[in-house]
C-alpha cells in the first residue's frame, strides 16, 4: 500500500517522519494531494451516468521547492497517482485514462509557490451530454418541442484548428481540442511550439459554450490577437494570434 492510498490523515501522519525533515517548512506532499483532490472537483465534467475527472496533473513548484524534492520526484509522482486512482473511487468519479502527475520547475522566486494544470488524455463519450458546474460543453443537445413529442438534436459537431501562417513552423496545422490545451515552449504541454520567442507556458486553449477562448498565461512576450495585447478573448474565425514570432490563423470548419 503507498503512503498516499488512504485518507488525507495518514497523508499527514506519514509526513511527520519522513517526509517532514526532507521538506523543512515548504510545500508539503499531503497539500499537493490535497490541491490534486480539489482539481478533480473543480474540473469533474458530469454525463448523463457518469462523472468524468481529469487524469492528467502538473505541478509547478518554485524552484527552490522542486529541487528539494528533485531525488524522489519518481517516487512522489507513483505515490501521487496512486492517491488519485483511490480518490476517484471514493468519489465515484470516472477517470479520463490512468492517473499521471508530473512535476516542473518554474523559475520564480516565491517558495512555496504552487500551481496544478489539469487535463483529459482522452476524449470523453460523445454519446453523452456532458456539462462543468455552471457551463453546458460542445455535446449539448437542443430540445425542439413539436405537439405531441419532444425531438432531441445533436449539435453539430465544430471542428476549429490553428493554422501557423508566419514563424519557425510556418505551415503547420493544430486541431484544436475540446478540452482545455496549454500552449507553450516546455515539452509538457499539450501544444509544444519551436519557437525560442515563446514562453514555456504561453497560453491556455479552452472551448466554453460552443466557442474558443485563449488566455494568456502570464507570457514574457505576451499573447497579442488582430495585433492587441490580450489576457483573455474569445476567438472569431480568421482571428490572427501572435505568440513570440508565431502567428497562427484560427479556423473553424
Amino acid at each position: 500500500m503507498g503512503v498516499f492510498s488512504g485518507l488525507e490523515g495518514s497523508l499527514e501522519k506519514y509526513i511527520e517522519g519522513f517526509f517532514k525533515d526532507k521538506f523543512k517548512g515548504r510545500i508539503q506532499p499531503a497539500e499537493i494531494a490535497k490541491r490534486l483532490a480539489r482539481e478533480m472537483r473543480d474540473r469533474r465534467r458530469v454525463s448523463v451516468n457518469k462523472i468524468y475527472v481529469p487524469n492528467k496533473f502538473t505541478v509547478y513548484l518554485n524552484a527552490s521547492d522542486y529541487d528539494n524534492i528533485a531525488t524522489i520526484a519518481s517516487s512522489l509522482s507513483k505515490e501521487l497517482q496512486e492517491y488519485v486512482n483511490q480518490k476517484a473511487g471514493e468519489k465515484k468519479y470516472t477517470l479520463a485514462g490512468p492517473p499521471v502527475v508530473d512535476f516542473v520547475r518554474e523559475e520564480i522566486e516565491e517558495i512555496g509557490y504552487m500551481k496544478i494544470e489539469s487535463g483529459f488524455s482522452e476524449e470523453l463519450p460523445e454519446n453523452e451530454p456532458l456539462e462543468t458546474n455552471e457551463e453546458v460543453l460542445e455535446h449539448t443537445q437542443l430540445f425542439r418541442l413539436t405537439k405531441d413529442v419532444t425531438v432531441v438534436e445533436k449539435a453539430p459537431a465544430v471542428y476549429a484548428r490553428l493554422q501557423v501562417i508566419a514563424g519557425p513552423e510556418t505551415g503547420r496545422i493544430i486541431n484544436l481540442s475540446t478540452v482545455p490545451q496549454v500552449i507553450g515552449r516546455h515539452s509538457g504541454c499539450d501544444i509544444v511550439l519551436s519557437d525560442s520567442s515563446v514562453s514555456r507556458r504561453q497560453a491556455r486553449l479552452e472551448r466554453i459554450r460552443g466557442r474558443f477562448t485563449i488566455t494568456d498565461l502570464g507570457s514574457t512576450n505576451g499573447t497579442w490577437v488582430n495585433g492587441f495585447r490580450i489576457m483573455s478573448k474569445v476567438l472569431e474565425p480568421g482571428d490572427e494570434v501572435a505568440m513570440g514570432t508565431t502567428v497562427c490563423a484560427f479556423k473553424v470548419d
